[in-house]
């Protein structure tokens, strides 16, 4: 493992969002319309407010999406409301999210990026931010 790096991506954001099944495509469109790269979906099944909701007269799908999606801090704000929006989750029963600060993510990054980040690290916000270490004795 010698000679192999990791490098950590700060400052970002993971947006949750829970929503009725087959609402997931919309909303990811959403996301991805203002500038989110990609997402993870999931299939789960609620439990709770099914019962809840019935007295309302509002009949709830236990059937559910989860759609997980990694941001900057700089565009959390903006995917986050457009999420919202496009699940329609301003409705009774239509779904759930929430957003959570990451400390730290790692994943592949090609070398160009990585040059270019550093090049063009003091115009950049902090959102920007990586810290690379040596993976090989590394602990924190």
């Amino acid at each position: 493992m010698a000679g192999r790096q990791i490098t950590y991506l700060t400052d970002a954001q993971m947006i949750t969002c829970i929503v009725q099944a087959s609402q997931a495509d919309k909303v990811v469109k959403a996301a991805q319309d203002v500038g989110a790269q990609g997402a993870t979906i999931t299939y789960a099944r609620g439990t709770g407010v099914r019962e809840r909701m019935g007295l309302l007269g509002v009949a709830i799908d236990e059937q559910k999406e989860m759609i997980r999606i990694i941001v900057s801090q700089e565009q959390a704000d903006r995917v986050f409301e457009a999420m919202y929006l496009a699940g329609d989750l301003d409705k009774p029963g239509m779904g759930i999210m929430f957003m959570n600060d990451l400390d730290r993510i790692a994943t592949y990054i090609p070398d160009e990026v990585l040059n270019d980040a550093k090049q063009t690290k003091p115009t950049r916000k902090a959102s920007s931010k990586s810290k690379t270490t040596k993976k090989a004795g590394a602990k924190k």
